[in-house]
């Protein structure tokens, strides 16, 4: 199996700085606007390589090699999209022979946050096993982000990223916020007669620097293989 990006995300931000200026409670110039551009840049791409995905919209092309001597016409489960959620599909080819779109279907499982899409070839309108050696799948996938414009008339049927996303994104911005003017050596202050103050500090098993967001994330994260 192998993934071409045809065409890249148009955008990364999984936050607006107006967004996270709002959800934070941030005053406007503090921390400056490009401050938080930055730190929203720095966190959209930390919870991109975390979850081991891109969120934004792109169109992929993506190639099965198929073992066909080993199908059976009862082997219909279909083709697992490395991409979620897909889009629309732009075209399927088998063998380098383009297939009508009557020839196939998209099946979702939803039973994740981020659903399962397999690709389902269709003879006389029932699932069969892909009797090929090669399969090569054009398609769009990925979230509408925040920001981004949906166009009138719409010019994408893509879902709006998930909100607890964003959310996550923006508690990584306030942690990166919070750490940005104190010395991140120090873990806790204590002023005689006035009062104390403890701060988080990212343990070894940490991934993230703010628990909550990567308790939200770990739903999101694709899983690796050797």
């Amino acid at each position: 199996m192998s993934l071409t990006v045809i065409t890249p995300a148009k955008a990364r931000d999984l936050t607006t700085a107006a967004n996270a200026r709002a959800d934070l409670g941030l005053p406007a110039g503090s921390p400056t606007d490009d401050q938080i551009k930055r730190f929203i840049a720095q966190a959209s791409a930390t919870v991109a390589s975390f979850c081991r995905r891109t969120f934004g919209r792109e169109t992929v092309r993506e190639r099965f090699e198929i073992d066909w001597r080993r199908c059976r016409d009862d082997d219909a489960e279909g083709l697992l999209l490395s991409r979620a959620p897909v889009v629309q599909i732009a075209s399927v080819k088998v063998d380098g022979l383009t297939l009508a779109p009557s020839a196939y279907e998209l099946a979702e499982q939803p039973a994740h946050p981020v659903s399962l899409f397999y690709l389902r070839h269709l003879i006389e309108g029932e699932p069969r096993a892909w009797m090929s050696r090669a399969v090569t799948v054009e398609y769009e996938a990925g979230w509408l982000l925040p920001g981004e414009e949906r166009g009138e008339p719409a010019s994408t049927t893509a879902p709006d990223l998930p909100a607890h996303v964003e959310r996550a994104v923006i508690q990584l911005v306030g942690a990166a916020a919070s750490a940005s003017g104190r010395d991140m050596m120090v873990k806790s202050e204590d002023v005689e007669g006035v009062g104390s103050r403890s701060f988080y500090v990212q343990g070894s098993t940490a991934s993230l620097p703010h628990p909550e967001a990567e308790a939200t994330l770990a739903q999101y994260r694709r899983m690796a293989f050797a």
